[in-house]
């Protein structure tokens, strides 16, 4: 199992200089093989493979006018075009767009694949010695790669992925559907209780002090080093923010592995939704971040993570007697069943559908994972196309069997 931790990097001014040369080598490096194959794509029709580069790599450092090169790690230039190849497989897979040229005013990284290791209260880096690091816990497996980056802050950090031994966890615990939301960021039912949590919202909490240094970046002239000043600070808010929400969220996903065995969630469609009236408060509670946190850290100790279908009507149904409520609408925090005559809270209401929901696919699925067979196929439930969903139209058992 591969798992992954970032650390801070306190390198002196030495190794923040060769670091500073090592973006800049594998930025070229990246930006010279997307250049060359784009312009071989469009006189011969085919592109660069990495065979192709890594050859030319190594006549081009050989050549007077780029002898810096080697200055750089040859691991790390080499993984900048292994980088350039799977940006293009993944445009012409249809996963990704179009490879972008990098530049030096935005966030610089790059990865060691080898000859990295701990040493003390440091990291081992190649041509760099040992760079002064903030470890929190113990590191235990063999290290894969470590991946050096710098932020808008001037800040170093890397994360480092790990080897580590699957450990078989039997969790034990609770089966809770989790609604999220703006009011509420999350409302769990658990089966017997139902509790909410409210979210924090930092952009807005911190909007007055991003608002005033934006302002006086506003006023500093172009290209003198009081706006490049400026600039840092207003980066500083940003990174208060990000941070704050990182944090929150970190926290109540552990809150709820914890609790539960199995979690249910629905696909949100976050951005449709950043394309409303609402795209502010929509980003700024992280209702992907929370997911993805709840996904690798349930699957860390042997839980399981149930995304549902977006369309899944779990506001709009009644628990009690499954009647749907199409007149339903955003502003209805309340409603009672025309049916049933049972008064709905509506968040609460939509945990629990969301968790008796999971429990029927659970009971379904035999793996007791997020696919279930279905007509002898994999079924995920996540909301993707129809068409990519829905099966080809098969014969009957009683013609297969003719």
């Amino acid at each position: 199992m591969l798992t992954a931790l970032k650390v801070r990097l306190y390198p002196n001014k030495e190794q923040q200089t060769a670091l500073i040369q090592n973006f800049g080598c594998c930025r070229f490096v990246g930006n010279y093989y997307l250049n060359k194959s784009n312009t071989q794509y469009q006189e011969t029709g085919k592109g660069l493979s990495y065979c192709d580069m890594a050859k030319d790599l190594t006549q081009l450092k050989k050549q007077e006018e780029f002898l810096w090169l080697k200055d750089a790690s040859s691991s790390a230039l080499q993984q900048s075009l292994k980088n350039l190849e799977a940006a293009f497989k993944n445009f012409f897979e249809h996963r990704a767009k179009f490879p972008k040229f990098k530049s030096r005013h935005k966030k610089q990284s790059l990865r060691y694949p080898a000859g990295c290791s701990i040493k003390g209260n440091g990291i081992q880096l190649p041509k760099l010695g040992i760079v002064k690091a903030v470890i929190s816990k113990k590191i235990s497996g063999k290290i894969k790669s470590v991946t050096v980056s710098k932020d808008s802050t001037d800040k170093y950090f890397a994360a480092i992925l790990l080897e580590v031994e699957d450990v078989p966890v039997n969790k034990e615990g609770k089966i809770s559907g989790i609604d999220l939301g703006l009011n509420s960021l999350v409302t769990v039912f658990d089966g017997e209780t139902t509790y909410k949590v409210d979210p924090i919202k930092p952009t807005r909490k911190y909007a007055k002090r991003l608002r005033r240094r934006q302002k006086s970046l506003s006023r500093k002239k172009l290209g003198s080093s009081n706006r490049k000043k400026q600039v840092k600070r207003v980066a500083k808010v940003h990174q208060k923010i990000a941070n704050t929400r990182q944090d929150f969220l970190h926290k109540l996903s552990h809150q709820l592995v914890s609790e539960n065995q199995t979690v249910v969630v629905e696909n949100l469609c976050v951005k449709g939704l950043a394309r409303t009236k609402l795209a502010k408060s929509v980003l700024d509670a992280g209702f992907g971040t929370l997911v993805n946190f709840l996904g690798y850290k349930l699957k860390r100790v042997g839980g399981i993570l149930v995304e549902l279908d977006r369309f899944f009507p779990s506001t709009k149904l009644c628990h009690c007697c499954k009647y749907k409520n199409d007149s339903l609408t955003l502003k209805d925090r309340e409603w009672v069943c025309p049916v049933c005559q049972t008064h709905h809270d509506r968040d609460e209401n939509a945990a629990r559908n969301l968790r008796e929901e999971g429990i029927k696919i659970l009971s379904t699925n035999t793996v007791g994972h997020t696919e279930f067979q279905a007509c002898g196929e994999q079924v995920r439930l996540v909301s993707n196309p129809a068409k990519k969903r829905c099966s080809k139209k098969q014969e009957s058992h009683r013609k297969a069997l003719a």
